[in-house]
Formats: structure tokens, C-alpha cells, sequence
């Protein structure tokens, strides 16, 4: 059986469109007293997330009008990989060709064979994508009058037990916020 994950902390920002941002440092538990049981220790995972933590506010996950979904990663930790374009899609339920890949960026002081970063990227490119299919459900279910439980994200769209579907690019500006606010998200075990 996983152990459950704790909560992370997300943003959704002020824009004129839904972006939704992760910054982990005050998602993280804080620690308690050391365990000699092996499962409480570190992998290697968790230690890639915590070295990415400086940069995590720079991750950040835009729906645009369009219905299509563009993503920022601090410069050193990404280099073209799509691996975090593939956590959108699943994670928003869109088809992968409406993610766009930024190109990738010279990252100073990154070392030459050194472990892909994006590895450590994971758990924020998760927890905005999370915050952003949220507020996605959110603004669908105030536009239908349906209730959050009741919806299901598939394809790009938002529908409900009618058959009502609203393409997540038309819940883009209603799903946005005028001021950036906090948002705590649950992270299914992977």
C-alpha cells in the first residue's frame, strides 16, 4: 500500500487566462523526528524535487483561448525533453499536439552529464497542473450549473452527464483570477 502524499501548495495567478504556478518550498511537511524505518527515508526522487526548489516558482502551467496549454521551467531545468509536456496532457486530459514545448534555453552552469533535471521538476509541473485542472472544473461547473463531482475532463473539454462540453480554451478567462491566490492540492501516488 502507498502512503499517502501530503499536500502542495499551488498558485493561480493574476492573468487574463488561467496559469497556474507551483512553488514547493511551503508545500513540504516540516521535518519531524528521524525514523529508523527505511520507507521514511529520502529517494532519490524527493532529492531532485528539493534541489529544484529554488526555481519552482518560475514553473508555471497557461491555458490559453485557444484550448491549447504552454508551460515555463526555470532555464536550467529543462532543455527541450518533453516529458513535462506529457504530465500536461495527462494531467489536463488534452490531446499531447496541443502542448507546446518551449525551445530550449542555454542553461548556465548546468554540468555536462549531469542527471536530467526534469526528473526533479516532476512533483511542480504535477502540483500546477493540478491547481490548473481545478480551476478549469471550477469555472465549467459555475458556467453549467453543474456541480465539480459531476464533470469530467477529457479530450481538451469539459463535460457533463448532459452532454453539455465546454472546450477548456473558452474556460480559459473564467477559470483566470484578477489576484494570485494559494491553492492546496492532493497528488495521487504515482
Amino acid at each position: 500500500m502507498t502512503a499517502p502524499l501530503p499536500p502542495f501548495l499551488g498558485y493561480v495567478l493574476a492573468a487574463p487566462v488561467l496559469v497556474a504556478a507551483a512553488e514547493l518550498s511551503a508545500a513540504y511537511p516540516a521535518a519531524g523526528t528521524p525514523s529508523p524505518d527505511v520507507a521514511g527515508l529520502l529517494g532519490l526522487g524527493e532529492i531532485m524535487t528539493a534541489a529544484a526548489l529554488p526555481g519552482a516558482a518560475l514553473i508555471s502551467v497557461e491555458v490559453g483561448p485557444d484550448g491549447t496549454v504552454s508551460f515555463t521551467l526555470p532555464p536550467d531545468r529543462y532543455d527541450g525533453d518533453t516529458s513535462a509536456a506529457e504530465l500536461i496532457a495527462d494531467g489536463l486530459s488534452v490531446p499531447r499536439r496541443r502542448v507546446r514545448v518551449p525551445p530550449p534555453r542555454p542553461a548556465a552552469g548546468r554540468a555536462r552529464g549531469a542527471p536530467h533535471p526534469v526528473v526533479g521538476t516532476r512533483t511542480p509541473v504535477r502540483v500546477a497542473v493540478a491547481v490548473a485542472r481545478r480551476r478549469l472544473l471550477e469555472a465549467a461547473s459555475a458556467t453549467l450549473g453543474t456541480p465539480v463531482g459531476c464533470l469530467r475532463l477529457t479530450a481538451g473539454a469539459v463535460t457533463d452527464r448532459a452532454g453539455r462540453r465546454l472546450d477548456i480554451g473558452a474556460l480559459a478567462a473564467t477559470a483566470a483570477s484578477t489576484s494570485t491566490i494559494a491553492v492546496a492540492v492532493d497528488l495521487t501516488p504515482r
